[in-house]
């Protein structure tokens, strides 16, 4: 099997080692091994569980949020997994709303094109901050 040291799985995840370091301190990615000289090494299933963190994170979970999560016996990777694609083709949707809503407002303060009241508006959701 595969190990990683901590410098190899952040060069791997595109996160700083020291990224790796503080997920190990509060709990959410622990070593599975220490080398001779006393490196943290990692495995594939360590690369899946910071996956997982990063597609939390990517969703704004908390990291305490995370760590109940992953802790959780009743956790099941693939269903993690359908979770944060539906979500993840949610937050896309709605960015690419507000990206054709930006395109409109350029093309109306250009004068190029007019737009209804209610398309200033399209893809906000402010829901979530009252």
């Amino acid at each position: 099997m595969m190990t990683y040291t901590i410098k190899e799985i952040a060069n791997l995840a595109g996160v700083p080692p020291r990224t790796i370091r503080y997920y190990d301190q509060v709990g959410i990615l622990a070593p599975v091994d220490h080398g001779v000289n006393g490196y943290r090494l990692y495995n594939t299933d360590s690369l899946l569980c910071l996956q997982q963190i990063l597609f939390f994170r990517e969703l704004d979970v908390p990291i305490k949020d995370i760590e109940i999560i992953l802790n959780q016996p009743d956790f099941f990777l693939e269903k993690s997994l359908e979770k944060h694609k539906k979500s993840l083709e949610i937050k896309a949707k709605r960015l690419n709303t507000l990206i054709e809503t930006i395109d409109k407002t350029l093309e109306m303060v250009k004068g190029d094109k007019k737009m209804k009241d209610r398309e200033y508006f399209k893809g906000f959701d402010e829901s979530n901050f009252e």
